[in-house]
């Protein structure tokens, strides 16, 4: 029998899915694993071979596929980069404007990177989980942006992400003046609920 949010009352779910964001990334890659819901990122090779990547998809994009299958009973397909947004090699030189930012090229940290986003905006560009979910929307659509374009798409996406995300559940709580001394306890106790409701589904 396949796990259904359906076995559930009214006020489970909505605890279910309240608090399903307080679930850490182990937590959630146990629940996937059991039920086949992929969770790392595929990248394309030049022929055309699928192979696992070193990185994983976002919280927020992990738990839209674990509640997709407890809506339907059926799993998204996993995160694929094609060959066309996957780099093959290093630029051997510092990244320009008009260059197309590849899967495997864009390194957080890299000073010339920074140094470049930080031109095209003005100062304002940090590495970080707003960047990454920018590139991986992008190349999940199978489209590299220029930096110049990444750098237009990062402002606004600040601009839009006036409150985090719903999977950021600490900066969430933070935001909302309930991230107190004794929130590690606080996650803990929700997603000991979470998991309690899943394995009650199961």
């Amino acid at each position: 029998m396949k796990a259904s949010i359906a076995a559930l009352t009214s006020a489970e779910r909505e605890r279910l899915l309240a608090d399903v964001y307080y679930l850490n990334t182990a937590e959630l890659r146990a629940f996937c694993i059991a039920h086949s819901i992929p969770f790392a990122i595929l990248v394309e090779a030049p022929d055309g071979r699928l192979a696992r990547s070193k990185d994983i998809d976002r919280k927020g994009i992990v738990i839209d596929r674990i509640l997709h299958f407890l809506n339907t009973g059926a799993v998204k397909a996993a995160t694929v980069f094609h060959k066309e947004v996957v780099a093959t090699n290093d630029l051997g030189r510092a990244p320009r404007e008009s260059d197309p930012v590849l899967y495997g090229r864009y390194k957080n940290r890299d000073a010339a990177t920074l140094a470049l986003m930080k031109h095209l905006t003005g100062g304002k560009f940090e590495f970080g989980a707003i960047a990454q979910e920018v590139l991986r929307a992008c190349w999940s659509r199978n489209h590299a942006p220029t930096y110049r374009e990444f750098a237009k798409l990062w402002q606004q996406a600040v601009i839009d992400h006036s409150r985090p995300n719903p999977e950021w559940a600490f900066l969430s709580d933070r935001a909302a003046g309930t991230a107190g001394p004794d929130w590690k306890e606080l996650r803990n106790r929700k997603a000991a609920a979470v998991l309690a409701l899943l394995k009650k589904i199961d």
